[in-house]
């Protein structure tokens, strides 16, 4: 089995990588048990 190399070299994606970041507010009907957030509809 061949290894890939740049399978070695990635790095893990930090909020650093992405250019905009916008904190939202949801609500508690949004999250499940653990804390997720699951099926959120606009509002």
């Amino acid at each position: 089995m061949a290894t890939d190399s740049k399978a070695a070299e990635t790095k893990p994606v930090t909020r650093a990588d992405y250019p905009h970041i916008a904190p939202i507010q949801t609500r508690w009907a949004d999250n499940d048990i653990y804390g997720h957030v699951n099926n959120v509809t606009y509002y």
